[in-house]
């Protein structure tokens, strides 16, 4: 029989790779089990009765994986998922649940919090191990799409920060030549040298998106509680003086606070709020709304305007860098706002979309967990 103090009892096992597994269960048999099965493949196994004792085990090494039991005493599976996918610290280590039956309410709730797969009782020795091991791989290929985002992130900053020092020249040099030569140039050489200046301006305004690219994937958050509604009005207010004439109905409900990063947060709202200024542009009267819904575990905001809207057909080329749908001629950009904003939502736990139709406008939506779901520990905390 297993030992009573398994809760405390760590099975080591010469492996490759260290593939570190935490078995969250009350039932001595069920740890057993599993913990045999998974012998077979050479895992290192750690033990935790009870989700306080997870949390203890947690604070020396984090696992691979957590196989994790829906019931058990002090704080059932569902409440450790959630209160794991809501700390930064945690949110990433895949977790498959283990329950004693096909109960579909069960394994929804079990998706909805968070969680990456699930095993019913008895266990079978394959399916157990093929599931194991697929979430290892998901894990792996995850962490390798992260490493190359920073690859990415470092080579915008790169990139740009190298450019944008001689194309400020350029940019200083055409507006000098402008300033000081203009009256000798013949018609031809004034326009060539316009253009020139415009398109200085234009590569140096991708050079800026490309930095704030960066700056999004690679800044330090730093969590707060925010009210978002000042931010926006604030932010509204600064891009409406920068076109006094236009006739703009603007209206932001009430909104719930959140836990973000102030820096980024605020970065957020101006590429949000440029993009409906920018779309509705043609409109005689422009429509903007925000408003926001709550589930169970995320604040919901939509951003709605009245603009040039998009076809749905292309709805998923919106969130990738340089990409538009719709021509300079029409709409100026680089295509990288929207880009920026998943970036800033993906890193506070968040995530962006949109809908919209031709000449009928477009809503952004974007989500952040509740500020319900935050443990104490997780706030001011770098993430």
């Amino acid at each position: 029989m297993i030992s009573k103090n398994i809760e405390e009892k760590v099975f080591f096992m010469a492996v490759p790779y260290e593939k570190q597994i935490l078995i969250v269960d009350d039932s001595p048999e069920s740890i057993e089990l599993v913990s045999s099965i998974l012998k077979r493949s050479d895992f290192t196994i750690r033990v935790a009765k009870s989700a306080n004792s997870a949390l203890q085990l947690l604070q020396f090494r984090l696992p691979h994986i957590i196989l994790l039991d829906v019931t058990m005493p002090e704080m059932d599976g569902f409440d450790f998922c959630r209160l794991l996918k809501n700390d930064s610290k945690y949110k990433k280590i895949p977790i498959i649940f283990l329950t004693a039956s096909n109960d579909e309410e069960s394994i929804k709730k079990a998706f909805e919090l968070g969680a990456q797969d699930y095993v019913t009782k008895p266990f079978k020795p394959a399916e157990l191990i093929a599931r194991v091991n697929t979430q290892l791989k998901l894990a792996q290929r995850t962490e390798e799409l992260e490493n190359a985002y920073k690859n990415l992130d470092s080579f915008c900053y790169s990139v740009a920060h190298d450019l944008k020092a001689p194309l400020l020249s350029i940019k200083r040099l055409i507006d000098f030549l402008l300033h000081d030569c203009a009256a000798k140039f013949t018609i031809d050489e004034r326009e060539l040298a316009a253009n020139i200046q415009e398109k200085s301006h234009e590569v140096t305004d991708i050079i800026d998106h490309l930095l704030e690219f960066s700056h999004a994937g690679s800044k330090e958050i730093h969590m707060h509680k925010i009210d978002p509604r000042p931010v926006f009005l604030t932010t509204y207010n600064e891009l409406r003086a920068l076109e006094p004439s236009r006739k703009i109905c603007f209206h932001i409900e009430e909104l719930p606070c959140i836990y973000a990063d102030p820096i980024l947060f605020k970065l957020l709202c101006q590429n949000i709020l440029s993009n409906a200024l920018k779309y509705t542009r043609k409109k005689e009267h422009a429509i903007i709304k925000i408003s926001c819904q709550q589930t169970e575990d995320y604040l919901v905001f939509s951003v709605k305007d009245n603009g040039a809207g998009f076809d749905m057909r292309y709805v998923n080329r919106l969130f990738h860098v340089f990409e538009r749908l719709h021509s300079e001629s029409e709409f100026e950009g680089t295509g990288v706002g929207l880009a920026i904003c998943q970036r800033i939502l993906q890193r506070q736990g968040g995530k962006a979309w949109m809908t919209g139709q031709l000449e009928k406008g477009a809503t952004f939506f974007f989500s952040l967990p509740c500020i319900e779901n935050f443990a104490d520990d997780t706030i001011d905390n770098n993430i």
